[in-house]
């Protein structure tokens, strides 16, 4: 259905250079949106701390990089832009052909179903492990997890959970949101194109969510603020990986016919 083109093992580290690259061209614009959603993720945080819900906070930034593709087709079109040899303008993402659209937010429903069910597992393994009347302060949270045995617990199978889940989302989004920014493919055709570029290239595209991994984590271990570089940083190189593997949708049996006719 889709063909791709191979890539080398290293791959990544190229796609972090072109991303640097990218950032260097429109620097305003693309550490812009990752300030913006940083202001965003920080309000966020701050209003579950004051209602005495920080323990949460941990799962919210896990279920914020489950979806964070879906928020960085700003930051793909000043990639698609420079690619063009144009001048990346801030409300490119405005000009997107409205029929992209519907299938870009076909694709966000879905990684947004991950998110429900990320915070619902771990609502529900907070709940089974630790009590439904438990404080759910940071402070009593970090607590738990380090001194209790079921708090251990908790920890062990919440992030074995939570990876699988990402694993799973990373399969989908790792290069269907750029392909449906770059060609005229519906949502299904570009999940099918992601998930065989991870699947053909388990151990570089394995690499690749590890560095994704470590760069978030980085990123939002600094109070969220360095989210206003990672996030645009690694939307680049998505882009930069989806313009690597170059996908190519096959034409289906009735389009070869309807062609030869």
């Amino acid at each position: 259905m889709v063909t791709l083109e191979p890539i080398k093992k290293d791959a990544p580290w190229t796609w972090l250079k072109g991303a640097i690259d990218d950032i260097k061209a429109a620097p305003t614009i693309s550490l812009g949106y990752g300030a913006m959603f940083t202001l965003v993720g920080l309000a966020i945080t701050l209003g579950m701390w004051a209602a005495g819900l920080g323990g949460f906070i941990p799962v919210m930034i896990g279920g914020f990089a489950l979806v964070a593709p879906s928020f960085a087709i700003g930051i793909y079109r000043i990639s698609q832009m420079r690619d063009r040899g144009e001048t990346p303008q801030l409300f490119d993402f405005w000009r997107i052909n409205p029929s992209k659209l519907t299938q870009l937010g076909l694709l966000s429903v879905l990684l947004f179903v991950f998110f429900l069910a990320w915070a619902r597992l771990a609502q529900f393994l907070f709940a089974m492990l630790a009590g439904t009347d438990s404080d759910f302060r940071i402070e009593t949270l970090q607590n738990f997890l380090f001194t209790d045995p079921s708090g251990v617990l908790l920890l062990v199978i919440g992030t074995a959970v939570g990876a699988v889940l990402a694993f799973v989302a990373f399969m989908v989004s790792a290069i269907s949101f750029p392909m449906l920014i770059g060609q005229d493919v519906d949502a299904i055709t570009a999940v099918v194109a992601s998930v065989k570029a991870v699947t053909s290239n388990l151990f570089t595209m394995l690499t690749w969510a590890l560095i994704i991994a470590v760069v978030t984590s980085v990123g939002a271990a600094l109070f969220l603020v360095g989210l206003a570089v990672t996030f645009p940083l690694i939307a680049h190189a998505s882009w930069r990986a989806y313009k690597d593997f170059n996908p190519t949708p096959k034409p289906s049996a009735a389009e070869i016919e309807a062609g030869n006719a």
